[in-house]
């Protein structure tokens, strides 16, 4: 059998299956043609990846600095937040890990699905329970549902994924901010996820944390270097949510990227405009074929629905998209396809409608 997702310990399951699928086909890795990781189509900055090379050659006999001094203040002028509010960490799910270790309430952690499995696996490591509720119905379309933040009786922490993983929605500033007002009259703390949010200008609340919100975020998506693994927890109070890390969470290679990716607003600039063009082009592609129910996205992945098995038969074609059978509120009917290159995105629809 091919999967079309990978199971991970902790009931974790991800897109980036091409050495599961690989092994499965008896297929190399490099004749996959991968729509399962949502990763920017126009590649990492090339600046980035030099910067990257440097370090490899001149800083891999010391030690990172312990402050991440230079990182943080490009993450800063980037995001629009003071560096002291900023925590480098190994990924955006270092971050998710650690904002709800960092809450240390125990009780239960509401994940709001059909959304990141992580978020779960991150409750049960910081001693909660997680309790999962349908906030985005298929019925609906997928829209958001304010009132199921109606109950939060024994919840210590709300996860909220902006935009969301894998329906592609956005909630802008306001709605936001009224999820973190109930959930702090609750007297919980609101983990945003804003690992998408590159992609989707003015939807990030990372300038505006407080005691019982923080924003984690993700720069291997937007800058496309999810092999070294950078992200960033913004709080409240950092020095004591860095108290709970291992001493260098980011290596010297992945703060040399990140410092030259931030420092790059023409990469920035460019992607939105041709990330949002190839979104378009394949959601009109993919609408125009009968059997298939594309939702719009706003960043550079759109879930579908088709015919049941469309996944597993694609991945025999060497083409993976991401089953989304796993997510609690979707089903076997429905797959999430990463925004691509002109070219393969062109070669997705064909084998799709190959496939109808």
């Amino acid at each position: 059998m091919v999967r079309g997702w990978a199971q991970y310990p902790g009931d974790r399951h991800h897109g980036a299956h091409g050495g599961l699928v690989s092994r499965s086909l008896d297929v190399s890795v490099g004749n996959l043609l991968d729509f399962s990781q949502n990763i920017n189509p126009l590649g990492a900055p090339r600046d980035a990846l030099r910067a990257a090379h440097r370090a490899i050659d001149e800083e891999s006999g010391r030690y990172p600095d312990l402050e991440y001094t230079e990182l943080r203040e490009a993450l800063s002028d980037y995001l629009g937040v003071t560096a002291e509010r900023i925590v480098p960490t190994n990924g955006g799910a270092e971050a998710l890990f650690l904002a709800a270790r960092a809450a240390g309430k125990g009780g239960g952690a509401l994940v709001l699905e059909p959304t990141f499995s992580e978020y779960a696996a991150a409750a049960r490591a910081s001693g909660m329970t997680p309790i999962r509720r349908v906030a985005r119905r298929r019925e609906e379309g997928f829209g958001w549902d304010p009132d199921s933040l109606g109950d939060l009786e024994g919840i210590s922490v709300v996860f909220l994924c902006n935009p969301n993983n894998p329906t592609g929605d956005a909630l802008d500033q306001g709605e936001i901010l009224e999820a973190a007002a109930r959930v702090m009259e609750a007297g919980a703390v609101l983990i945003v996820d804003e690992a998408f949010a590159d992609f989707v200008p003015g939807v990030s609340v990372a300038a505006m944390v407080y005691e019982n919100l923080s924003v984690a975020r993700s720069f291997t998506k937007f800058f496309a270097i999810p092999g070294l693994r950078l992200g960033c927890l913004v709080c409240d109070d950092a020095e004591r949510v860095q108290a709970l890390q291992p001493s260098w969470p980011v290596n010297a290679v992945a703060a040399a990227a990140g410092i030259s990716a931030a420092r790059d607003p023409e990469f920035a600039k460019a992607t939105l405009a041709e990330v949002a063009r190839l979104r378009q082009r394949l959601f009109v592609a993919l609408d125009a074929l009968a059997q298939l129910q594309p939702f719009p996205g706003a960043a550079n992945f759109l879930l579908v629905r088709g015919p049941e098995g469309l996944a597993e038969r694609l991945a025999r074609r060497g083409v993976l998209v991401r089953g989304c059978g796993p997510f609690e509120g979707l089903g076997p009917e429905y797959f999430r396809v990463a925004v691509r290159d002109e070219a393969s995105n062109g070669r997705l629809v064909a084998a799709i409608r190959g496939e109808l």
